[in-house]
C-alpha cells in the first residue's frame, strides 16, 4: 500500500513538470500527460481516504470509554 502511495506520488510529480514542459513543444502530449497526472492525483486520492477509514475502524475496536 505504501508503495503505491509513493510511486503515484513521483509519478504526480513527473507529469506534472513534463506536462508543463510539453506544452511548449508538444500540446496533444501535454495533455496526455495530464491525464495521467489527473489519474495518479484520484489514485491518491483513493488510497487516503482509504487509509483514513481503516483508521477510524481501528480506533472504533479500541475504544474503551464506556468504562
Amino acid at each position: 500500500m505504501e508503495i503505491v502511495k509513493y510511486v503515484s506520488m513521483l509519478m504526480a510529480i513527473f507529469t506534472q513538470f513534463t506536462g508543463i514542459i510539453f506544452l511548449f513543444f508538444n500540446i496533444r502530449l501535454a495533455i496526455g500527460l495530464f491525464c495521467v497526472y489527473f489519474f495518479s492525483l484520484l489514485v491518491l486520492l483513493a488510497l487516503f481516504i482509504k487509509t483514513r477509514l481503516d483508521e477510524k475502524k481501528e480506533d472504533a475496536q479500541h475504544d474503551y470509554c464506556d468504562y
